[in-house]
């Protein structure tokens, strides 16, 4: 079966209370906060927040973040906004000076709720949330990849969340400590095979259904070759 989520990592202290504040409003009004993106990479310590719902449901929980103090915000108006999200329908909301929410319509990402499983939230340990099980996210993004052609701009969200599942979840590597300035040890050629293997090894673990099978060999091939990702597109 799939690895369960690992126990969340906390939020810096600067931001917490907001996001904890954020998502208990949400929560409270009985809004399905499902992980979704670099936001399932936060539990490995990359500084994101997005979140997927039922596509009935967003509209609702934009409202309720704006009554809460977290105006929704315009991607023209966010600098270095991170992909595109005036087209693949995502909406932005503004959480303080250094952080933002981005909820997803769940029909965008290609799974359901019945695709999640219940984890510890990483705004609030009293507070739960959805994660998808791995499997389920991965063939999400790789589908997402075949379908679209190269020169479609939204790719570039899937291709990063992708690139970063596989180095944060799959390879299990540490984000680097951009603070104290000091860096891993460089990796052997060895050292690295081993972290692919083994990574390739738990993916075959995982409790594949049998229309998700044809993409287990996409799966392999995308972590032996992180490169592969930018051309992955069965389109033209």
């Amino acid at each position: 079966m799939d690895s369960p989520p690992q126990e969340a990592t906390a939020f810096p202290e600067g931001h917490l209370p907001n996001m904890q504040e954020a998502a208990r409003a949400l929560a409270n009004r009985d809004i399905p906060l499902v992980e979704y993106g670099q936001q399932i990479q936060w539990r490995f310590g990359y500084d994101v927040v997005l979140t997927a719902m039922p596509d009935a449901l967003l509209s609702l929980s934009s409202q309720i973040l704006s009554d809460h103090g977290s105006p929704r915000v315009s991607p023209s108006t966010v600098e270095n906004y991170r992909h595109t999200a005036s087209e693949d329908g995502c909406i932005v909301h503004k959480l303080d000076s250094a952080s933002l929410i981005y909820l997803y319509p769940l029909s965008l990402v290609g799974f359901t709720l019945r695709d999640t499983v219940e984890a510890e939230s990483t705004f609030d340990p009293t507070l739960k949330i959805l994660t998808p099980q791995p499997r389920v996210y991965m063939s999400s993004l790789i589908c997402y990849l075949l379908e679209h052609p190269l020169e479609d701009c939204t790719r570039r969200r899937v291709t990063n969340d992708l690139l970063s599942f596989i180095t944060f979840y799959v390879l299990r590597y540490e984000p680097l400590d951009t603070k104290s300035g000091e860096s891993a040890e460089d990796e052997s050629e060895e050292a690295y095979q081993e972290r692919i293997e083994e990574g390739l090894k738990m993916m075959k673990s995982w409790d594949w259904d049998a229309d998700e099978k044809d993409y287990l060999p996409i799966a392999e091939s995308v972590v032996r070759d992180c490169r592969s990702i930018e051309t992955l597109t069965s389109c033209g």
